[in-house]
């Protein structure tokens, strides 16, 4: 019998390909796309020849219109009428001195010395031969006062000791310059270099400060300058020639264009050459008159005009400056006036109704009564001026004088003892009165009593007071209320009370930063009504929360944007493609309306006074938001900040005393919710949120404090960020409690709440710990705060549970500007 073979069929077998036709018919085709017609690009055919042309094209374009720009701004500051170039000399080190630079400069270009250089005030250095003129600005060392002179300066010139390092005055200000933009910088200078011990070390001096600066600064070419000759020392013995070096240096400021910075250079400003006021209507306000060159964008008089420390002013006109040809001087024209249908408004911020939500209107009799109220007060406060105070009774007025009558009768009283003829004070007031020992014997006797001992001791008392007045005396004793203000003194005792605060600010900064959030459940209150206005989170990233929710009154008076991003490039566009206004480079006359007479005051010849142009919408308040991080040195001297604190912002060229609320710096979820952070700590970035200006550049921003003798102290560096009103800052609080009992996966928890009530209204809140369990409430335990909680895994016994609230948290409103005041001390910085 043959044997059956079983066969399987191979499943390595493949098919045939199915039919590929380039030539389709126009049914498949049409089946294929379903419609649909696919676009030729019209570029395709183009052969390479012809994109390789037009890639050269676009090129030359391109290369045409960079040269265009280099060749305007070229001219820009070449000419006799031309603006000057701004050079701020920036000491480094305490032992330069700018002043020296600026005379060795003159002396080297044989041009006459002005007498007033040595005052602090800009100096006008002509460069005859290379058709320019420098503005040589001396800078002081200190941060706050050196920053307006960055702001305008287009290169920057650091001067340097040989002898003396860079302390930590001028480290400071390189950060300070750092943040707010660092102008082109042209080299630097070295002083004292004479005083190397040889050659060799003269050269490695000027090699190390070459590095120093290249390191700090990287788009400098690092050369040093040295602009004084030494007597008897000569090239050879390291010391380069004075003149040369001169010569170098004017070659090299004539030839370099400033790169600018990029949120300075959006705005139009105007470095003032002269001031003058012009008295109005109203004595306290005026017309103010501002001469200089317009810089940075073309100056459009539909502008707003803010000056630092006043706020923003509108133009009046924009005219030329008086010119004299021929012996005769040309009047100023008008260049530009406002049109009052595009000028940009002062209303920075809403004014709101609080009737305007009212269902309800107040009745004739009750306005009547409430305006005869508000007169009573009005009258009353008339009377007594100064001492008025509404929350005291009318009625009760005449209190004060017997109140002050009393105590000054209290105050006068002296206590007198019967001692002892030879008793001191001191051993008189341990003497106990009799008065006082009888009251206290005879408290509970009857007073039939003492009316019939009255007469038996009326003859003996007699005898007694003639022997008492030879052996006795009356002492007079000082009252110890009185010893004590004596020996009080206010001064010492506010010194320790102020220590006392410093030190307990320090603790409950520390353990916020050891225990982020944690709080203990007080026993005194329901926790129920201690944290009724917080809500807990499922999570904290997606949890829904309506950002239009319950929000202050002081929401109604900001602004806000329907897409800032959209605004942002429509306003760049339209500045990008402006036609109107002044150009740059051209000398003119800026009045400004309703100037404060008090601005004349403000103006010295050491601070620059400058204008600057803002554009629309950037005098509208909003929330505004900066990212920032701490640049003081952490340690025992370094001032612990808690949300809600006094700063003062110095935001581009704007300046203003705020008390923002600190949150952290992280991507939010799709609720936009971020954890509120009570101290602004080191090592960390953080978000500064206050009602502020809205800008529409990243402008720098740099924070300062004020110490105790009122100087200013940088602490923070950062950037603006986009206004963010719907930016939801949470407050979160932790109440902790701690396993008594443990069992697999429940547990009883105790210390977190000490009644079943406010367990039961707590309950839906998850739990968590802090070694990443997560569980709920089940029931509660007794009537003393025990709870039975059920977790994701068993818990251990050192671990922590926690339970999180969260409360919605608004910065204060009261964004003041803040004017700088020069100070005695800045002053003297500057001529060390």
């Amino acid at each position: 019998m043959s044997s059956v073979q079983h066969h399987h069929r191979s499943s390595q077998k493949s098919g045939n390909k199915s039919f590929k036709s380039k030539h389709s018919s126009k049914g498949s085709l049409k089946a294929l796309n379903k419609g649909k017609v696919n676009r030729t690009n019209p570029s395709s055919h183009q052969t390479a020849a012809q994109k390789r042309a037009d890639r050269r094209n676009a090129n030359k374009i391109e290369q045409k219109k960079k040269r265009a720009d280099l060749q305007s701004v070229t001219r820009m500051f070449a000419g006799p009428n031309a603006p000057h170039k701004v050079v701020a000399i920036v000491p480094l080190c305490p032992d330069v001195d700018v002043f020296q630079v600026i005379r060795d400069l003159f002396e080297m270009l044989e041009v006459e010395l002005p007498s007033n250089y040595n005052n602090g005030s800009p100096v006008t250095l002509p460069l005859a031969n290379f058709k320019q003129k420098l503005l040589l600005v001396p800078t002081p060392r200190t941060v706050p006062a050196l920053i307006p002179h960055i702001q305008i300066a287009d290169f920057m010139l650091p001067v340097m000791s040989a002898v003396i390092e860079v302390d930590s005055v001028g480290d400071l200000a390189m950060k300070g310059i750092k943040s707010i933009g660092v102008p082109t910088i042209l080299g630097g200078i070295v002083q004292n270099l004479e005083k190397g011990p040889d050659p060799k070390t003269r050269d490695a001096i000027r090699k190390s400060l070459q590095s120093f600066l290249v390191a700090h600064f990287p788009t400098c070419d690092g050369r040093i300058y040295s602009f004084r000759d030494a007597d008897g020392l000569g090239i050879k013995d390291g010391m380069p020639n004075a003149r040369n070096e001169v010569s170098a240096f004017a070659r090299n400021v004539s030839g370099t264009i400033p790169k600018g910075t990029v949120w300075r250079d959006r705005h139009s400003y105007v470095i003032s050459e002269g001031v003058e006021f012009v008295e109005g209507e109203d004595a306290e306000f005026g017309t103010l008159k501002v001469t200089g060159h317009v810089r940075g964008e073309r100056l459009n008089a539909n502008r707003l005009i803010h000056i630092p420390g006043f706020g923003e002013f509108q133009i009046q006109k924009i005219t030329t400056c008086p010119v004299e040809r021929n012996g005769e001087i040309i009047e100023p024209a008008v260049l530009q006036l406002p049109d009052p249908e595009q000028q940009d408004n002062l209303i920075a911020f809403n004014t709101p109704d609080p009737l305007d939500a009212e269902q309800t209107w107040p009745t004739e009799e009750e306005l009547a009564e409430a305006d005869a109220r508000v007169a009573a007060l009005e009258r009353r406060r008339a009377e007594m001026g100064d001492d008025f105070d509404e929350s005291m009774e009318v009625e009760n007025g005449h209190m004060d004088g017997s109140l002050s009558s009393v105590a000054a009768h209290a105050a006068g009283k002296k206590k007198t003892v019967r001692a002892p003829k030879g008793t001191s004070a001191y051993q008189a007031a341990w003497i106990v009165d009799e008065e006082d020992e009888d009251a206290e014997s005879d408290e509970g006797s009857d007073d039939d009593e003492e009316m019939k001992d009255g007469d038996a001791s009326e003859h003996a008392s007699d005898e007694e007071k003639e022997v008492d007045d030879e052996e006795y005396e009356d002492i007079e004793l000082e009252d110890k209320k009185n010893d004590f203000d004596v020996d009080f003194n206010a001064a010492d005792d506010a010194r320790q009370y102020k220590a006392y605060l410093e030190s307990k600010k320090l603790a409950a900064a520390d353990e916020d930063l050891k225990f982020p959030d944690e709080m203990d459940t007080p026993r005194e209150i329901a926790a129920r009504l201690r944290f009724a206005k917080y809500r807990g989170l499922k999570s904290f990233r997606t949890s829904p929360w309506d950002a239009y929710e319950n929000l202050p009154i002081d929401y109604a008076k900001i602004f806000q944007f329907e897409s800032f991003k959209k605004t942002k490039t429509r306003i760049i566009k339209d500045l990008e493609e402006l036609e109107d206004g002044i150009d740059v480079g051209r000398r003119v006359i800026v009045w400004l309306d309703a100037v404060p007479k008090r601005l004349l005051a403000t103006l010295k010849p050491t601070r620059p006074f400058s204008l600057f142009s803002l554009l629309p919408h950037e005098n509208k308040i909003s929330l505004s938001s900066v990212n920032i991080h701490r640049v003081d040195e952490p340690g025992v001297g370094s001032p612990i900040i808690k949300s809600k604190d006094p700063l003062i912002l110095f935001l581009g060229f704007r300046r203003y005393v705020i008390r923002p609320i600190y949150s952290s710096d992280s991507r939010s979820g799709s609720n936009n919710v971020h954890r509120f952070e009570r101290y602004f700590h080191h090592g960390r970035n953080a978000i500064a949120s206050f009602y502020g200006p809205i800008g529409f550049e990243s402008e720098p921003v740099m924070i300062f404090r004020e110490d105790e003798e009122g100087s200013l102290n940088l602490v923070a560096t950062g950037t603006l960020t986009p206004p963010t009103p719907n930016r939801i800052i949470a407050k979160r609080i932790m109440l902790t409690g701690h396993p008594f009992k443990i069992h697999k996966r429940s547990a009883v928890i105790r210390y977190m709440f000490f009644n079943p009530q406010d367990i039961e209204y707590f309950k839906p809140v998850q739990l968590t710990t802090k070694a990443g369990r997560i569980g709920h409430i089940k029931e509660s335990l007794g009537t003393h705060g025990y709870m039975k909680c059920m977790f994701d895994e068993q818990l251990t016994a050192s671990d922590t549970v926690c339970l999180s609230l969260y409360k919605r948290v608004f910065p204060k409103w009261g964004t003041t500007e803040w004017l700088e005041e020069v100070q005695e001390e800045q002053q003297d910085a500057m001529e060390v």
